[in-house]
């Protein structure tokens, strides 16, 4: 009787190790490594991009995002289109646009295979845009005055065109009667 409870022991205590060591973990476990379609996919739309074709990058891209709806192909897909629409020398797409892609792409369930690279992206597409913002504040250097907005700066030009207007006018005067 004690052997047979010992085997049954060796035996419960075997298959708990095997199904332990059978099942994935899910946490630790690295992507799968994408299927070549996709793969040529973005090489296809690298090629466009390098070609300075944004929109016809954007195009094969959507294409495959159309076919391959629902597969983790699909959804990572979003993540090239982002890049791309954030990329300064595409004159198609603005940052902003850029931005929400990336928004979309990492609220979307599944999303996981350029998760870091999307946020580290979006954070530095952000301080682009701040840094663009900071930069087109309404302040217009005039010769020794600082401008808050071009109406002011007008204005005051205005005026010294008027200043130098009624001086041409004394001078022209002046030169009309020499003898004075």
């Amino acid at each position: 009787m004690i052997q047979l409870a010992s085997l049954k022991t060796i035996v419960a205590a075997s298959l708990f190790v095997v199904i332990a060591c059978a099942s994935p973990t899910v946490a630790g476990k690295p992507p799968a490594p994408l299927p070549e379609a996709f793969l040529a996919v973005v090489a296809a739309a690298d090629k466009r991009i390098d070609g300075g074709d944004y929109s016809g990058a954007d195009r094969i891209l959507a294409d495959f995002a159309l076919k391959a709806r629902g597969t983790p192909e699909g959804i990572e897909i979003a993540f090239w289109r982002a890049l791309y629409m954030v990329d300064p020398k595409n004159g198609t797409a603005s940052m902003a646009e850029g931005v929400r892609a990336l928004d979309i792409y990492l609220g979307t369930p599944g999303a996981t295979q350029y998760r870091s690279e999307a946020l580290v992206l979006k954070r530095t597409a952000q301080t682009v845009l701040a840094l663009r913002t900071a930069q087109a504040a309404p302040r217009v250097s005039g010769r020794d005055t600082v401008f808050v907005t071009r109406e002011d700066e007008i204005i005051a030009l205005k005026d010294q065109l008027a200043k130098a207007n009624a001086e041409l006018e004394r001078i022209k005067k002046r030169l009309a009667n020499p003898s004075r």
